[in-house]
């Protein structure tokens, strides 16, 4: 299938993506090019785009990343809409600073969609997700049209599709303007789709005339063709090797929606393996027959109750999620991880043997292949038959299997990062700004007929911070499989969920230690700060004493307010630990030689003490709470604290790669939170 995308970058600064087909892999499904679409995008530097659809919806989620995305790149953006922008796509066509479309074209809004299966529950869950896509939709159509969020959530949940021509379009304010017309398909497949067509969509469903074959809309026009072109201008023929394109890349498209009815749990019942081969070559089978011929197939041997069709309703687990679940359950066992279930009828299975199980619920034969051949097809499972994954697959089994692992020794691996420092959330990976702002002085006094004047606000104080890519691979083999290689897997992804955390935990101390540059070009720690001391010491009822009153010292940027901040944390060396606990716990001061009769006056001064080896020498440091006054900060992307796992297909090993994602930052966000002594 071809990309639904394309960039192309311009040498004056402005840039042209077309958005031509479906949106994301497949209509049917779970889509992940939303995401390299968006990293194209922040890639690109230009301060104009113009961005052309032609599309007639696809995956809801992906949709509103585009748009999102769109919405935040600093270029100004015009959004055109050359031949439809249908379901999804007319939201990312709200994306625009300005909105476009063709006089000819089509704009159709409707309410999300989607396919479920389970109980009641699942059932009315399933809704339930769809009316917050509806309500995410909403809002971007609104701040578009000017309308209420009630009048336009009367189009997402009616149950009708609502078709707009470009007139009608710029009357509910939804484009800014109507450009000429442009020349059309003969025939647009992906219509058919949807349960309504309005009249005037009858020019995309007109024959072709065969003297004058028309441009394919396929084919975005240019900026410039769009403003000049005249209504009366002749379509421009296509040569023979455009038609032979054309018509391939529609046998394509066909064969890859056929495919996406077929869904693997369809695929287990008689007969419907060979009726998928049968739809696939014959192109004079549409998408829409292809279903028709599923259903009868599986409604065979099916007795309608009381002249109604009757569908097959399932209490409880599927047997694919039990399936899935005795598996997970069973390699987690047998790598340690969980008790051994005597009621688990896959307790002890080798991992070939789910390989083979797996395969076969797919509805795949296996008689005749050899042992490689049954490891590599599983792990390539689903993709060679094209269709998604579903809980069953094995690649989705080893994936389960690992995450809980990596996760599992992540949670258990301990830390003390997250006691002094503040933990926050980024949404991509450029520079994001920690402001602190200064305060307004005291109110002034107003005689009785003077007046009231105005404060500025003090500026603030910046300092960036970013989340970088942060992962490694882990690759799972034919051979592993076969070799039934459990402890490879279970040591492999304890390591890396160790690993996922201590890489925190360095990249902390390793700042901490560095002193790092603030934005103002001053180390984090200096005497002109007043949060160094000036000689250092050891810790004593003195030193922190001192180090206190600096810290309740400092005043907001402006230099008007004292923040006094208080400390709670005494951080330093595993050999000084000691030493702090007994200067901070007693009762009397352990300084002086008749410490009967002299209060200790940093008696419980702080409320945690950390010693750790990752502190070298004599410094040490008091930190405040770091929701009060934050000095170092950690930033997960989207928020995501834990390493995740995402798979894809090593070609090189006929295997698959579990890539561990932890992407984080570190960074130095503000001095007055802390103070450090160089120790004696």
């Amino acid at each position: 299938m071809n990309n639904w995308y394309e960039i192309k970058a311009k040498g004056d600064k402005s840039a042209e993506i077309n958005i031509y087909g479906d949106i994301g892999d497949s209509w049917w499904g779970e889509s992940v090019t939303a995401s390299q679409f968006v990293k194209d995008l922040n890639a690109l530097d230009a301060d104009q785009i113009t961005v052309r659809i032609n599309s007639y919806g696809g995956s809801v989620a992906d949709g509103l990343a585009i748009y999102n995305a769109i919405k935040r790149h600093k270029a100004s953006t015009i959004t055109v809409v050359d031949g439809v922008a249908v379901s999804i796509a007319s939201l990312i066509a709200m994306a625009g600073d300005s909105v476009e479309m063709a006089e000819n074209s089509m704009l159709m809004i409707h309410a999300p969609w989607s396919y479920a299966e389970g109980n009641a529950v699942d059932l009315r869950e399933a809704a339930n997700v769809l009316d917050k896509y509806a309500s995410a939709m909403a809002s971007s159509y609104a701040d578009k049209s000017g309308k209420t969020l009630d009048a336009v959530m009367s189009w997402l949940t009616d149950g009708v599709d609502h078709w707009f021509t470009a007139a009608e379009a710029l009357a509910e304010n939804l484009i800014d303007k109507t450009t000429q017309a442009l020349p059309v398909t003969a025939s647009f497949n992906g219509l058919t789709r949807y349960k309504s067509l309005p009249v005037s969509a009858g020019i995309f469903t007109k024959p072709p005339v065969k003297e004058q074959p028309m441009v394919a809309t396929t084919t975005p026009a240019s900026a410039e063709s769009t403003e000049t072109t005249d209504a009366k201008t002749k379509p421009i023929a296509m040569n023979e090797a455009d038609i032979k394109a054309r018509v391939l890349a529609d046998e394509q498209q066909r064969r890859n929606d056929i495919k996406s009815r077929f869904a693997p749990a369809f695929m287990k019942f008689t007969g419907v393996p060979e009726l998928l081969d049968e739809c696939l070559h014959d192109s004079t089978i549409g998408v829409q027959a292809a279903a028709d011929r599923l259903m009868k197939k599986l409604g065979e041997g099916i007795t309608p109750s009381a002249g109604h069709y009757a569908p097959r309703v399932e209490t409880g687990e599927t047997d694919a999620e039990k399936f899935a679940r005795g598996a997970t359950q069973a390699i987690l066992a047998r790598c340690g991880k969980d008790k051994a279930d005597p009621q688990n009828e896959l307790r002890g299975m080798r991992l070939e043997d789910m390989a083979k199980a797996s395969l076969e619920r797919s509805g795949r034969k296996i008689s005749g292949m050899d042992r490689l051949s049954i490891a590599r097809a599983a792990l390539a499972q689903p993709r060679a038959e094209g269709f998604g994954q579903t809980t069953s697959d094995f690649p989705v089994l080893l994936e389960n299997v690992m995450h809980r692992m990596v996760l599992t020794a992540y949670q258990q691996t301990p830390d003390v990062w997250s006691l002094f420092c503040k933990t926050g959330s980024v949404s991509d990976f450029r520079e994001w700004q920690r402001l602190r702002s200064g305060a307004i002085a005291d109110i002034e006094d107003v005689t009785e007929a003077g007046e009231y004047k105005n404060r500025v606000i003090p500026d603030l104080a910046k300092e960036g911070i970013s989340a970088k890519r942060r992962g490694n691979i882990i690759g799972i083999t034919p051979e592993i499989i076969i070799n039934d290689d459990i402890g490879y897997i279970s040591d492999l992804t304890t390591m890396f969920g160790r690993a996922a955390k201590r890489t925190i935990e360095n990249k902390v101390f390793a700042l901490l230690a560095s002193n790092p540059l603030l934005k103002d070009g001053q180390a984090l720690f200096h005497a002109s700060r007043g949060n160094l001391a000036a000689t250092g010491s050891i810790v004593s009822v003195d030193s922190l004493d001192a180090a206190r009153v600096a810290m309740a010292s400092h005043k907001d940027i402006s230099g008007q307010e004292f923040l006094d901040i208080r400390p709670s944390i005494w951080l330093g060396s595993i050999g000084q630990g000691g030493n702090a606990r007994v200067v901070v716990n007693s009762q009397y001061d352990p300084d002086t030689a008749n410490k009967l009769q002299r209060p200790n006056k940093v008696n419980g001064l702080v409320s945690n003490i950390i010693d750790t080896p990752r502190i070298a020498g004599t410094a040490w440091y008091l930190f405040a709470d770091p929701s009060v006054a934050p000095v170092i900060e950690v930033v997960f992307l989207d928020g995501q604290s834990e390493p995740i796992l995402a798979m894809e297909e090593n070609f090189t090993t006929a295997g698959i790669n579990y890539r561990v994602e932890l992407p984080f930052g570190v960074g130095a966000i503000g001095f007055e939170g802390a103070y450090k002594d160089g120790g004696a």
